[in-house]
């Protein structure tokens, strides 16, 4: 099970699409910016999920290019759509941050770098962050799932900014302590 499977069987579920189609759902709706899937992934996804069953295709004339293949749900992808809502729904909540990596290893460089990456995820932070309001802008007509999600990213890029600026203070003053 995984979320990859969740977010295309979500978007065959609304209407019929072709791979490239739902390539361009999951880039619309910034699942690559708040979920681990990746772009890339979603094509070869797509035929795995076909060759399991939860999906099917026909070929659909093209309008002005060659034929192409577009992909629904079927009735085990629906079965299977439902128990990844359900593992999702009810299973614990882990968020994963990558740069926790980054944090937990600070210990391992000198204070100049640790500082250096502090400064940097700071930055990425604060251009996701602008990243994140430039969405919630451009993209105010779509349906309040969509502006759930970024209202959400909003407030945890700003507890995470808080955070690492707190984080930073102490890190310094252990820092400081540990020099004398």
């Amino acid at each position: 099970m995984s979320s990859i499977d969740l977010a295309i069987l979500g978007i065959v579920s609304e209407k019929e699409q072709s791979a490239y189609d739902i390539q361009k759902d999951v880039e619309y709706h910034n699942f690559t910016k708040w979920t681990k899937i990746s772009v890339s992934s979603v094509y070869k996804k797509v035929l795995k999920l076909k060759e399991q069953g939860y999906l099917s295709s026909k070929t659909q004339k093209g309008e002005k290019f060659a034929d192409k293949e577009v992909y629904s749900i079927t009735e085990k992808g629906r079965e299977y759509f439902t128990s990844l809502m359900d593992k999702y729904a009810t299973e614990g909540v882990a968020i994963p941050i990558d740069f926790n990596l980054v944090i937990s290893n600070l210990n391992k460089v000198s204070f100049s770098q640790a500082s250096m990456y502090i400064e940097k995820l700071r930055e990425n932070l604060i251009t996701a962050q602008t990243k994140n309001d430039e969405c919630i802008k451009r993209y105010k007509e779509i349906p309040l799932v969509g502006k759930t999600i970024m209202a959400q990213q909003k407030k945890l890029l700003k507890s995470l900014i808080e955070w690492l600026d707190e984080f930073e203070k102490e890190y310094g003053n252990d820092h400081a302590k540990s020099s004398f």
